[in-house]
């Protein structure tokens, strides 16, 4: 198909995310329109709210709309929503990184089960040892998030919450769900995982998974560390959760573990002074975990606690094979706790909720290469409160934390939300934010042209927005949003006369400002959903006086789901992403627009088993995300699920 008329038609049709979390599911075949219950989330506010209540912009991706996507993993499903950018150095296996509202990566907050889980030397999450067999949802809270949750959460917070240990669909006390695929180009995946609830009352899921691919040349000749020959990735993980209710509360544990071998590119090159050929690495060995503890202590119907220590590690080892020189390694670990009190107060027919806690973690680092420091504390503690009255809905928030490298943030929340009419509601929100530098910025020793900074300050940063939400409540919603991010002390590589030896300082600001709008609809007795997007937004480095590396600018999406016969699914979506900046140096070209088209279908041959096709890219778009990287082409996926 013509590109142009590609994007043309996702301009048409997507005058606003594919798969927004406020679409509803196709029901099963009757005359009856299914009243769907509000949707609950726990990261905005860090308490179980409704989307609305939140009185900021959300966005939730269900197990459902995993089944039904056709993304491979978690960097393809994540850009076909709205806010959400993601940069890939290749196919799977490969680094991506995620931001929103054009902040950068080590300015959005990823959480796996509310842990954090980003490498604490480079800032950034490897989210493609994520797999989505483990996800049960992910919750997307646009905007600034520190008050709740501390450092990196001046773009929003991205939270993976894993599968629980909820009842089985077939209504069987404990069930098995086996799936196996295969995948082009040539690979495979298979996973199991059992879940159920048992005599006394034990909640569990437990996942195995194992996903293999010989991918693709991940860079292209123009990239200076290009390698001919595919680039392969082989992971293995493990997820888990369990849980029992007691009369006083709930004791529960959950977590997970993967393990990868992705394969990139690094050509070897010749020393500048001695002439002798370098090798670097060309694969790695990447290990990502978290796992927790917690209780939640009931002490009565509107007061309840909550205990929890974590543990999450992030190591990477990078090597060539025949050649121990280029052998590096990169461990994070962080030990957490932390405990909140929520308490329900009804006062004159309106509903306070308090909410107090606090938090401390610690990051330490075991590298090849030398840190001056290998460690940092961080503590913190927070007030939350929230008004429902009537129309009304109020949030304000408080937080501090001190840092043991540069002392202390104060950030703040206020938002306010007012049904104008039933379904009708507007919202506007302030918060603030602070990005805390990661070890590489901070401690990295001398090395003969680069050295950290220890005297940087956190990056901050103002964030205000305002919104219309309009539910009808037969099957239309539309979401429309306009919002500024204002950051200050944004940190910067520089290397000046007369050393010229590289270093980061706090010299940057920029203002990102866009609008997004979504619009989902639900006909044919909730047998159609269709889901449309539009955002435009200006990242702006008010330094330079040019835009922001890498982010978008405009961003079109357009989906359906039919549900054609009782066992028949379809889904079809598109996405348009306009040209953006690789960097603010003239030298390098724009990245080019490219739209894609993604297509899946879902038979259920009987109530147990499923089968699924899919494929990503269906026109083979080629299109870069980072300059010198081929994103993926077609990518084909033939699956069979059975649940016994």
């Amino acid at each position: 198909m013509n590109k142009s008329l590609l994007a043309a038609s996702a301009a048409l049709l997507a005058l606003i995310p594919a798969q927004q979390v406020l679409a509803q599911d196709a029901a099963p075949f009757d005359d009856v329109v299914t009243e769907l219950e509000p949707v609950y989330v726990t990261t905005p506010l860090r308490r179980p709210s409704t989307i609305t209540q939140s009185t900021s912009t959300v966005t939730v991706i269900d197990e459902e709309d995993i089944a039904k996507s056709a993304a491979p993993d978690l960097p393809s499903l994540l850009r076909k929503y709205p806010g959400v950018n993601i940069t890939t150095n290749g196919g799977q296996g490969a680094q991506a990184s995620v931001t929103l509202r054009g902040a950068s990566a080590s300015q959005t907050l990823v959480l796996v089960d509310g842990m954090r889980v980003a490498s604490a030397t480079a800032g950034s999450a490897y989210l493609s040892n994520i797999p989505l067999s483990a996800i049960e949802r992910v919750e997307i809270a646009e905007g600034a998030h520190s008050a709740q949750w501390g450092a990196d959460a001046i773009g929003g917070v991205i939270n993976i919450i894993t599968r629980d240990g909820s009842a089985c669909a077939n209504g069987a006390a404990i069930c098995t769900t086996v799936e196996t695929g295969v995948t082009w180009p040539w690979g495979g995946f298979g996973t199991i995982a059992t879940r159920g609830i048992t005599d006394n009352g034990v909640d569990f899921n437990l996942g195995l998974s194992l996903i293999g691919t010989e991918g693709y040349d991940f860079t292209t000749p123009a990239n200076s560390v290009h390698e001919a020959g595919r680039d392969g990735f082989l992971q293995g993980s493990l997820n888990y959760s369990i849980g029992k209710d007691f009369t006083w509360g709930r004791l529960y544990s959950e977590g997970f573990y993967a393990r990868s071998n992705p394969h990139f590119d690094s050509a070897p090159y010749a020393d500048w002074v001695t002439g002798d050929t370098v090798y670097g690495a060309n694969q790695s060995i990447q290990t990502n975990s978290a796992f927790k503890l917690g209780a939640e202590v009931d002490h009565s119907d509107d007061w309840s606690s909550v205990f929890e220590i974590y543990s999450a590690f992030d190591y990477q080892k990078n090597f060539r094979d025949g050649h121990p020189e280029a052998d590096t390694h990169y461990d994070t670990n962080r030990f957490g706790l932390s405990a909140s009190t929520t308490k329900e107060v009804f006062t004159g027919g309106a509903l306070n909720t308090f909410t107090l806690g606090g938090e401390a973690y610690r990051e330490t680092v075991d590298s090849s290469v030398d840190y001056t420091e290998t460690s940092r504390n961080v503590g913190a503690f927070y007030g939350q409160y929230g008004l429902e009255y009537e129309a009304l809905t109020l949030n304000a928030g408080l937080r501090y934390d001190a840092d043991e490298q540069f002392g202390g943030a104060l950030t703040y929340n206020a938002g306010v939300g007012y049904e104008l009419v039933p379904g009708l509601t507007a919202r506007a929100s302030f918060s603030t934010g602070f990005n805390a530098p990661t070890f590489n910025d901070l401690y990295w020793a001398y090395d003969g042209s680069y050295m950290g900074n220890p005297d940087l300050d956190a990056e901050t940063s103002k964030n205000w927005e305002a919104g219309i939400n309009w539910d009808s409540g037969n099957g239309t919603v539309i979401d429309l949003v306009y919002y500024e991010n204002h950051i200050d002390d944004m940190i910067a590589y520089v290397s000046a006369p007369p050393s010229y030896i590289g270093t980061m300082e706090n010299i940057d600001k920029a203002k990102i400002s866009g609008v997004r709008a979504v619009w989902s609809q639900a006909l044919m007795d909730d047998r159609l959903g269709l889901d449309f997007g539009f955002e435009y937004r200006l990242p702006e480095n008010e330094t330079s006086d040019q835009y922001i590396a890498n982010q978008n600018r405009l961003k079109l999406t357009a989906a359906a789901s039919w549900q054609a016969t009782e066992a028949l699914n379809l889904n079809a979506d598109i996405e348009y992403v306009g040209s953006r900046w690789t960097n603010t140096a003239s030298f390098n070209p724009q990245l080019g627009d490219y739209t894609l088209v993604n297509v899946s279908a879902l038979y259920d041959i009987d109530q147990a088993a499923r089968v699924k096709f899919a494929v990503e890219n269906l026109f083979d778009e080629d299109y870069e995300t980072a300059y010198g990287y081929n994103a993926p082409g077609t990518t084909v996926t033939l699956s069979y699920q059975r649940t016994f």
